[in-house]
This record gives C-alpha cells, sequence and structure tokens, in this order.
C-alpha cells in the first residue's frame, strides 16, 4: 500500500513538473517570439491612433495617480479635450513626485513656466523664518 501512495506522489510531482516548464516554454516562446511579432502588428495599427478618452484613461490608470489627482483633476469624463496634456503631465509628477527632486525633475523636463522651484520645493522650517545675511550676528538664547 505504501508503494503505492509513493508512486503516486511521485506521479503528481512529475506532473506539477512537467506543467511548470511547459508554462516556463509558453512564457519564453511568448517573450522571444510572439510578444514582439504582436507588438510590431499593434504599433502599425495604432499609427494613426487619435487621442480619445479611453486612452487618456488608460495612461492615467497605469501611472497609478492617488487621490490627490481626483482632487487636483476632478472626474476625467468632464475634463475637455484641451486639457488632456495637463491631467498626462499631473498623472506624471504625481507618480514622481514622492522626492523632492523627482518632482523637481518633472517640472525641467516639461519646461513648465512659472513655476518658482526656490519657493515650492524648500523645507517648510526655512519658510518661516527669513535668511540671514552672513554679516548679522547670532541672537544669543541665554539670558543675563
Amino acid at each position: 500500500m505504501r508503494e503505492i501512495h509513493d508512486l503516486s506522489f511521485d506521479v503528481d510531482r512529475f506532473l506539477e513538473d512537467a506543467a511548470r516548464a511547459k508554462q516556463q516554454l509558453d512564457a519564453e516562446r511568448w517573450r522571444e517570439e510572439l510578444r514582439p511579432r504582436a507588438l510590431r502588428l499593434f504599433a502599425a495599427r495604432t499609427a494613426t491612433l487619435p487621442w480619445s478618452r479611453a486612452l487618456l484613461k488608460l495612461v492615467v490608470r497605469e501611472l497609478y495617480p492617488d487621490d490627490l489627482f481626483a482632487e487636483l483633476i476632478g472626474n476625467l469624463d468632464r475634463i475637455p479635450r484641451r486639457r488632456w496634456p495637463q491631467v498626462v503631465a499631473l498623472a506624471v509628477a504625481l507618480r514622481h513626485s514622492w522626492r523632492r527632486d523627482g518632482l523637481a525633475q518633472i517640472v525641467r523636463s516639461l519646461q513648465v513656466r512659472g513655476s518658482d522651484s526656490s519657493r515650492v520645493y524648500r523645507h517648510p522650517r526655512r519658510e518661516l523664518t527669513a535668511p540671514r545675511s552672513s554679516h548679522q550676528p547670532r541672537k544669543s538664547r541665554r539670558t543675563k
């Protein structure tokens, strides 16, 4: 009886290994042969693809914007076509703004005019105090 159990275990293991090997071969074939062909065909068929609300939503969804996006942009179904570049730019900026330098890089890349990066990206504590010139003595905290 034990031999039958061991044999069924071996058969199960063999079948699992075979299924895993087939999945791996299928994935490799997809990546190396089928995917490039499918994407060349996709590229040819989308060569004249115009901007559409569906494309806009797809791009935004791929960038995984947070709740701030909805607060700043609102409902995508109500955004006029002329504001679609702003929508994409904001989604990209949100994606890269987890660090201060990431947002600054997006501002520079898109050449966003009128953004004073020194004002926007300064540390909050530094905004509270006026900058000291080098010739002013520092006041002592000690009282006499």
